[in-house]
């Protein structure tokens, strides 16, 4: 039945197929190529050896340039001694077929290893399968075209010109090997492979482990068997710049030549009996993320409420001014302020009281800004100047002059004024233009006027320093 399914799964475009099958062997078998002709070989074509695993011990599919000298090959070290080639992976993994794929050009040992593609040799290649214990198989030998894929690709993974791309996290050269990554790790299990695309990590990288074991550490574009390499026994996992650029290196070199997407990966395998604790993640890269994490997250919370409560407070003093003003405009045309204090501009008062304006004058005592010349203005019958607005919204609150604490109620003003129908600036002006006939009377002094009397002696001062700033 295996067999059938097989021949119905060839492709058409092969000349030439070959099966054996092989029924409760044991030991090294020889698989007999006569029939295949090599030398019709085109540029475009392939030869692909697949073994059919059925029952038993899972044996391994072994292609050699001659006829090997012993007769175990069950290990990979063994298999290299002796000048073979073995799709290492589907046996390591006990997958239930094998294949590898002969072509006629020449390619890279990485090519050959990452896709068990092989350049072809000899016409008097050695094929063959070995088996320590008993076991049923099928080796099928067919020619199909260079750019079909001798396996079907697994886990997402597409044929490219007779190539599978894997996606990321898959390995093998038909992609049906799963990995985790790394980097999302707390704890590493045992039989369990893992990898670190080294594209998306820093420029080193290092994990500490709870207990040493023993793991495999290598670059997958350089050694793509998941179960071959060199065997640690450590507590850390440590990548340095050299070797992260180094297997960047060998998988661009590699991409350059499949034609095909290929992701750098460091692959790591874990033999240990027991789920081992990760203890520490001293990637740089990873430890600079994750501080710029705690901290930029935090911080931009803080700002964001800040902002947002520097929002509101703006708003409301806003709201609140506008309020003011718009009560202030809604009062205005009967406002004895305006009636007594009109709004000037500040050129004009300067022509007027030239003589009375000081260095102090030139700013106004509320918002503390200088005075233009086209600022609107009022003048207090103490001659003090302020900017229209500010003073306006001073006497909203408080019905004294902020300099020198003169009543400006209205009651004072009024009393103040002789002719109801003049302002104080026409009165201040009319006296000034007369020569000198306005003598004034200089007063006591600010500190004087904060000195130890109480509120109606210090009305009364000024009460009567007004009369002397109006009085002919």
């Amino acid at each position: 039945m295996i067999t059938l399914i097989l021949f119905c799964l060839l492709p058409s475009s092969f000349s030439q197929t070959k099966n054996q099958r092989y029924f409760e062997v044991i030991a090294l078998q020889i698989f007999n190529t006569k029939d295949i002709v090599p030398k019709n070989l085109s540029e475009k074509q392939k030869i692909t050896i697949t073994l059919a695993y059925e029952e038993g011990e899972i044996p391994i599919l072994v292609i050699c340039n001659k006829q090997p000298q012993i007769n175990d090959m069950i290990s990979y070290e063994t298999i290299q001694k002796e000048n073979c080639i073995s799709d290492i992976n589907a046996y390591d993994q006990k997958f239930q077929n094998q294949s590898i794929s002969l072509i006629k050009n020449q390619k890279s040992q990485a090519f050959q290893k990452n896709f068990n593609i092989y350049q072809f040799q000899s016409s008097n290649m050695f094929v063959g399968a070995y088996s320590k214990l008993q076991s049923t198989y099928s080796i099928f030998v067919y020619i199909q075209s260079l750019y079909n894929c001798a396996k079907e690709c697994q886990n997402g993974g597409s044929c490219f010109y007779g190539l599978c791309e894997c996606i990321e996290g898959t390995f093998g050269d038909d992609c049906s090997i799963s990995g985790l990554n790394i980097k999302d790790q707390l704890k590493l299990s045992p039989d369990k492979l893992y990898y670190l695309s080294l594209y998306s990590a820093g420029s080193t990288f290092q994990r500490i482990l709870s207990n040493q074991i023993p793991l495999r550490q290598q670059c997958y574009a350089e050694i793509p068997f998941i179960d071959q390499g060199s065997l640690l026994i450590t507590n850390v996992l440590q990548l340095t710049y050299d070797k992260i650029q180094y297997c960047k290196n060998m998988t661009e070199t590699l991409q350059e030549e499949i034609k095909i997407k290929q992701n750098a990966y460091i692959i790591f395998k874990v033999y240990s009996q027991f789920d081992v604790n990760i203890l520490l993640n001293n990637n740089d890269n990873d430890s600079l993320q994750r501080i710029m994490m705690m901290i930029f997250i935090p911080l931009c919370v803080i700002l964001f409420f800040f902002l947002i409560c520097c929002c509101v407070k703006f708003y409301r003093q806003k709201l609140e001014q506008a309020q003011i003003h718009k009560k202030i405009e809604q009062t205005e045309a009967g406002n004895y302020v305006n009636q007594y204090m009109p709004t000037i501009k500040f050129s004009q008062v300067k022509d007027i009281i030239q003589e009375d304006i000081n260095e102090k004058d030139v700013y106004c005592s509320i918002c503390l800004e200088q005075f233009d010349r086209q600022n609107d203005v009022k003048v207090t019958y103490c001659k003090h100047i302020y900017h229209s607005q500010c003073l306006s919204m001073w006497l909203f609150k408080i019905k004294i002059c902020p300099l020198c604490r003169a009543p400006l109620d209205e009651k004072t003003l009024t009393s103040l004024m002789h002719q109801r129908s003049q302002t104080l600036i026409d009165q201040i002006s009319s006296k000034s233009s007369a020569n000198n006939k306005l003598k004034i009377t200089s007063l006591n002094s600010l500190s004087s006027l904060n000195g130890p009397i109480n509120q109606n002696a210090f009305q009364h001062l000024n009460y009567q320093r007004s009369l002397v700033l109006v009085e002919q």
